[in-house]
């Protein structure tokens, strides 16, 4: 088509839509306006609000880090002062345990000593009393010289014997008889 025949269908459609596709025209241009207006808006609401929440969420984990710096240090202290603590315990009854020991041991030894000191006088007290059986049984023995030996007085040294051995005198036992029928 030439060139005239395009403006002649231009002056045509002009004359039967003319006004109406101007008006339709200056909408659309309107319309392209506000879209693009709205656009706009909308891409400089999304970047404040892509910007801010980047920046709450740089904020809210540097607070995150220091809290877990915060709570890692607080706990490496706890850490260490309970290490201090059951360091301190166990020496302290370690220490205990080794004076316990060292009293019991202490303890021990005087018990043996006290026992061997009672034994030993036991041991010479048999032996006094032995010596002394031996030289009261020499003594009535000498007594009897060539007489028979009666039983009464067999009884009588052996119950003598019995008295020294059980560490009472007769003549106090005859005491304590003769004191209840004088009152």
């Amino acid at each position: 088509m030439s060139n005239a025949t395009v403006n002649n269908v231009d002056q045509i459609r002009d004359i039967i839509f003319g006004s109406q596709i101007k008006d339709f025209e200056e909408r659309f241009k309107s319309f392209e306006n506000s879209m693009h207006s709205i656009e706009s808006a909308l891409k400089k609401t999304f970047n404040e609000a892509h910007t801010k929440l980047q920046r709450e969420t740089e904020r809210s984990l540097e607070a995150l880090e220091k809290k877990i710096d915060n709570l890692s240090s607080t706990t490496q202290r706890e850490r260490t002062k309970l290490k201090d603590l059951i360091d301190t315990t166990d020496e302290t009854l370690q220490m205990q345990m080794s004076n316990q020991k060292d009293e019991f041991a202490t303890k021990l030894r005087i018990l043996k000593e006290n026992v061997t000191d009672e034994q030993n006088k036991l041991v010479d007290n048999m032996n006094s009393m032995k010596k002394e059986i031996e030289n009261l049984l020499k003594t009535n023995l000498d007594n009897l010289s060539d007489d028979k030996l009666s039983r009464d007085t067999m009884a009588q040294m052996l119950l003598e014997i019995a008295m020294k051995i059980q560490g009472t005198d007769m003549n106090q036992m005859i005491a304590k008889d003769e004191k209840p029928a004088k009152q």
